[in-house]
């Protein structure tokens, strides 16, 4: 349960969480919520609330804006930080409502990139909209938190970025919309996308950060994963997650355990590991083990030359 979680909804359920996942920038957690009034809260991060399953009306008011809201699958709520929420009334209960928790890093990085003067704080009070980027952004997410991937931290802490620049174009006092791509994306020439590569492999047991990879490329953050993309066709985080899911069929045919392999290649637990492969594989991480005789797997520089 996030602090901020725990603070503002002590009477909803956890149904999925992203306590433990390791998470820069960005946490969430799924809950359903019972009818009832909400204490009044401040919160240290922006939240982004979006209905998932069910209907329900909500009632709130903050800062002498009351807002009557009839949600549906879809809908969102936007709470800034340092905004003070006197008053939240849930009238009928929630089935399930994704709370996206976005601290003030990505914001504090796009200020940095842009050499201007914002922050979280611009966005705006506002619920019972729709927005098909943050319904995107959403459902990615909670498809993390329902099936953990080995890239699951560097690809919330893309969408972090997306998120941010998305508030400061469309929900904010400051305007960014001269923030938002004016042209085709260019790609990364051979000698940025080599050095890349080669961080990414010499480090796919290690955290793999936004920062470092851009940094690789002598990118900002916010450019890299865009031009990276339309290099490879692959997000990094897709890219670096088939590289580890290599590392993780070699390793598991060397001998490793389970165990181990899901921590070299960062799952938050073995139990994750073991879905993600069966997902990616179709095989359990035994199995695909178990289909190299070990005559074979004690065989020295089998693994390069075998067929997968």
């Amino acid at each position: 349960m996030t602090d901020e979680g725990a603070r503002t909804y002590a009477k909803g359920r956890i149904l999925l969480s992203s306590e433990g996942r390791g998470w820069r920038g960005i946490s969430a957690e799924l809950r359903s919520h019972p009818a009832g009034e909400r204490p009044a809260n401040v919160l240290s991060v922006t939240e982004i609330a979006v209905m998932v399953r069910g209907t329900a009306v909500v009632t709130r008011q903050a800062e002498g804006v009351r807002q009557h809201i009839v949600t549906s699958s879809g809908t969102i709520g936007l709470s800034p930080a340092s905004v003070r929420e006197d008053y939240k009334r849930v009238e009928t209960d929630i089935d399930e409502m994704l709370h996206i928790y976005l601290s003030p890093s990505p914001f504090a990085a796009l200020a940095k990139h842009t050499s201007e003067s914002f922050d979280a704080a611009s966005v705006r009070y506002d619920a019972g909209f729709r927005d098909p980027l943050i319904e995107q952004i959403a459902a990615e997410i909670l498809g993390e938190l329902r099936f953990e991937t080995s890239c699951g931290d560097l690809l919330v802490e893309t969408l972090a970025d997306v998120l941010a620049v998305r508030l400061l174009n469309n929900y904010s006092s400051i305007g960014a919309g001269h923030r938002r791509a004016s042209r085709r994306s260019r790609g990364l020439d051979a000698r940025r996308l080599q050095r890349v590569t080669e961080y990414i492999d010499a480090n796919l047991q290690k955290e793999i950060t936004v920062d470092a990879l851009a940094s690789a490329a002598s990118l900002s953050r916010f450019h890299f994963s865009r031009m990276f993309k339309v290099t490879t066709g692959q997000s990094p985080s897709r890219f670096i997650g088939q590289r580890r899911l290599d590392l993780a069929k070699s390793r598991l045919v060397q001998g490793a355990s389970i165990a181990q392999v899901a921590f070299d290649c960062g799952f938050s637990s073995e139990s994750n590991f073991i879905r993600s492969f069966r997902r990616a594989t179709g095989l359990t991480p035994g199995q695909h083990r178990d289909r190299v005789p070990a005559s074979i797997r004690c065989r020295p520089g089998w693994f390069q030359h075998s067929t997968p």
